[in-house]
C-alpha cells in the first residue's frame, strides 16, 4: 500500500490489481450486477483507488479494507441506480433489498480481498517451488489432508512434509 503512493511503481499497481480486481468484481456480481456492469464498477473502483490513494494514510489492519469496501459499495449503488434508471421497470423487492444491504455489509468484501490475497500470494509461492513441494503443502494446509497420508501419497518422509507446509504459509504470510 505504501508503494502505491509512488504513481510510477507500476508493479505495485499490477500487483495490486491482480489482488483487488477480481475482488470487487465478484462482489459486484453477488450484488445482482451483470458481468458488464460488474466489469464497469471494478474498473470505477480502481480509478477512484488511483486518484485517491494520496489521500489514504496506512494505519491499522483492516483500515485499508474497510476504505476500498465503501468505494466499492458506493459504486455498485450507483450503477445499479444508473440500471434502474435506464430500465422500464422498478427494481424488484429482491434487488432493492440487495442494494439496501450493500450499506452495511463490509464482511463480505473483506472476505473477498482475503482470499485474492491468498489466491495472489499461492502463485508467486508455486513458482518458486518444486511441483511435489507444493503439493504437499497444498494437501496439507489447504485441504486439510493428514500430513502422513500426504506424506506416504507422495512418498516423502512426514518431516518434509510439514517443513513444505511450514515454509509455505510462511512465504504466502511474508508476500501478503
Amino acid at each position: 500500500l505504501q508503494r502505491l503512493h509512488d504513481r510510477d511503481d507500476s508493479t505495485a499497481w499490477v500487483e495490486f490489481c491482480e489482488i483487488y480486481e477480481r475482488a470487487i468484481y465478484r462482489l459486484a456480481l453477488q450484488y445482482g450486477l451483470q458481468d458488464a456492469d460488474a466489469r464497469e464498477v471494478s474498473q470505477e473502483v480502481l480509478l477512484a483507488v488511483s486518484r485517491r490513494i494520496h489521500l489514504f494514510e496506512v494505519e491499522g489492519r483492516g483500515t485499508f479494507r474497510a476504505w476500498l469496501a465503501t468505494i466499492a459499495r458506493h459504486a455498485t449503488i450507483d450503477q445499479l441506480r444508473r440500471n434502474r434508471r435506464r430500465a422500464t421497470v422498478d427494481l424488484s423487492g429482491e434487488a432493492l433489498l440487495v442494494s439496501q444491504n450493500l450499506l452495511d455489509d463490509s464482511q463480505r468484501f473483506d472476505s473477498e480481498i482475503r482470499r485474492e490475497q491468498f489466491r495472489w500470494a499461492a502463485q508467486q509461492v508455486q513458482s518458486t517451488c518444486e511441483p511435489q513441494t507444493w503439493q504437499a503443502f497444498c494437501r496439507t494446509a489447504i485441504e486439510g489432508q493428514s500430513p502422513a497420508v500426504v506424506a506416504q501419497q507422495l512418498k516423502m518422509s512426514l518431516g518434509a512434509v510439514y517443513v513444505a507446509r511450514c515454509r509455505g504459509l510462511a512465504k504466502i504470510k511474508s508476500l501478503i
